[in-house]
């Protein structure tokens, strides 16, 4: 019997996360906020990863670290656990100003760019460096310095697209986008045939992430997590407001004759000048602005590597396109073929990226060949057993505290309450990778009903009142609901698309407020069986081939994972009916 090739990749940094590859074959990927419930953890993922090792025994080949530079370091150093992430506050930014800066503005800014980007050099030189890390997490994860390799971060961002890439014989263009990863911002690259090249880098001190990041925090809002209500927000702009607010992006970053980002202050430090020169703009008109802006630097950002390489099938990696909104726009280029993006864009994903480059490299050492399995479920977390959910149950008295039946066709119940309007939140199955909700780990409810965005909100999420609710969709009847003449991959809430007349008159509530569009998920009876059965039956009540969607937990903490997580989530909210595998818990 040919030896088991077993690969770990960590990524340490922003979103903690860990994932465990098998012979070619992703078992495993979870967040550590998961585990110690600190939503969007910064640290090394301690917890997630020693759950990993304990049911995935067996002598791990290589580990990955998804970071090749050593800034990360001094921070474990320092924390040995996770911490929740940096939050400015502007309220102070006008005393926090360099005094060089309020009065040489340009002398100030063109020092600091010109430090920055020697600081990358220098760091790029010091090998030493390297040598400390080796030994940090050699002593970290008790293993052989040989078994440990360092990735850079955003060649693993890269490499997550190739779990869900179609066909990977034909070259794909790969594009890289996020804040800043080991002194980088973007890339562009070639994957083909096992093979992937560089051909395009840019240094963070021209980061697009940089500046949407700080405009969320200039806004009042969670850097590196409230992004996506910048975005929520952007439709109620009129268009003719935030047109006026552009300039003032397009002056600080752009495109240049090698068609990569440039720009005149150092991104890092674009906090300082926001203030000035957002003032006194309306807030939902700033909104606007930047996202207009992202969509139209981005789009022709992709635009004119296409034209230099020929290649018009797309790949996405990396935060700035957890933008669903701007992926739409890329997706809609008439240059663009087909289009991958990868669920959960952010860093979280980077650890995809590794077990890949670990995978490949033992097999090229070993000459062995690499048949690597293509993800089509993020169902790739922790699940329980009918006789767990009964023992927990049981231990923690809650059949004496809540009516608590085992309906002999559980699905068929939940399609009931739901077509009888009724909210029910739902652990059942393998816990989802990443950032969104896919169903094993929802609060669901009927979408035609507009009422139920308010009651889900009084109940638990307590959103925005402009954020809209996402959509699951059985495949059958995805044509019915929304538009996608390319026939993009839409099973992972990663890109919006604009809705039919159907969608709109079926599923408002599960659509954004004011432009229509939706973020779906396409379910498929061969991925979730069971979640493709509740709409099936859903439907076979409402004639509707979709319900609403979110993530099943309370504001302001991460996704469920846990019996515990869930009845804490149920006990402390409004809901009233809970789903644990089979078992339906109500607080009637």
């Amino acid at each position: 019997m040919a030896k088991s090739i077993k690969i770990i990749s960590i990524h340490y940094g922003h979103n903690a996360s860990v994932a465990y590859l098998q012979d070619g074959e992703v078992k495993f990927c979870v967040s550590e906020e998961r585990f110690n419930r600190i939503k969007n953890s910064t640290g090394f993922p301690k917890k997630a990863l020693e759950f990993i090792l304990h049911n995935y025994q067996g002598d791990i080949d290589y580990y990955i670290l998804t970071q090749r530079l050593p800034w990360g370091i001094n921070y474990l150093k320092k924390h040995e656990d996770v911490s929740t992430p940096y939050n400015q506050d502007y309220s102070k930014t006008g005393v926090q100003l360099p005094t060089l800066y309020k009065f040489l503005p340009q002398y100030f800014m063109s020092k600091a760019l010109k430090s920055m980007l020697a600081s990358l050099d220098n760091m790029e030189n010091d090998i030493s460096s390297n040598e400390e890390m080796i030994d940090f997490f050699k002593n970290k994860l008790n293993v052989p310095k040989e078994k440990i390799l360092f990735l850079d971060h955003h060649q693993a961002h890269a490499l997550s697209t190739v779990f869900f890439i179609g066909d990977t014989s034909n070259p794909t263009l790969i594009f890289t986008l996020d804040g800043e990863g080991d002194g980088l911002c973007a890339t562009v690259g070639v994957f083909e045939n096992g093979n992937y090249k560089i051909i395009s880098r840019v240094n963070r001190v021209y980061s697009l992430g940089y500046l949407y990041r700080e405009v969320t925090a200039f806004l009042g809002m969670k850097p590196d997590e409230h992004e996506f209500k910048v975005m929520g927000l952007a439709p109620y702009a009129k268009p003719e407001h935030a047109k006026k607010i552009i300039p003032i992006f397009k002056d600080l970053l752009w495109l240049n004759k090698k068609d990569e980002f440039e720009s005149s202050i150092p991104m890092p430090l674009v906090k300082y000048v926001l203030k000035d020169k957002l003032s006194y703009h309306r807030f939902d008109n700033i909104a606007g602005a930047i996202q207009n802006f992202t969509e139209e630097i981005t789009t022709d950002w992709i635009r004119r590597w296409i034209k230099k390489t020929g290649i018009t099938n797309i790949a996405l990696a990396g935060g700035v396109f957890m933008n669903v909104k701007a992926n739409q726009k890329i997706s809609e280029l008439s240059e663009v073929s087909s289009l991958t993006v990868v669920p959960s864009a952010g860093d979280e994903s980077t650890v995809l990226g590794g077990v890949y480059f670990g995978y490949t490299k033992f097999c090229q050492e070993n000459r062995i060949s690499c048949e690597i399995k293509k993800i089509n479920s993020l169902s790739l977390g922790c699940q329980y057993s009918e006789e767990d959910v009964k023992i927990f149950l049981e231990k923690n008295n809650y059949f004496q505290k809540y009516k608590i039946t085992k309906p002999e066709k559980i699905n068929e119940k939940i399609a009931e309450l739901l077509a009888n309007n009724k909210v029910v939140a739902r652990l059942a199955g393998r816990m989802e990778f990443g950032a969104r909700a896919l169903g094993n780990r929802s609060i669901l409810a009927n979408p035609a009903s507009q009422d139920n965005v308010k009651i889900i909100n009084e109940m638990i999420k307590n959103r925005d009142f402009w954020m809209p609710f996402a959509t699951s969709i059985i495949s059958e009847d995805a044509a019915r609901y929304f538009i996608n003449p390319k026939d993009i991959n839409a099973s992972f809430m990663a890109i919006t698309f604009d809705t039919t007349e159907l969608a709109q008159k079926h599923l408002p509530a599960a659509l954004h407020p004011y432009d229509k569009t939706s973020r779906p998920q396409i379910v498929k009876k061969e991925d979730n069986p069971d979640y493709h059965e509740i709409i099936s039956e859903f439907k076979k009540l409402t004639d509707i081939g979709g319900v609403l969607n979110t993530s099943f937990n309370l504001h302001g903490e991460p996704n469920v994972m846990s019996l515990e997580d869930a009845m804490h989530t149920f006990e402390n909210s409004g809901l009233e009916y809970l789903v644990l595998e089979n078992y339906l818990i109500s607080k009637l």
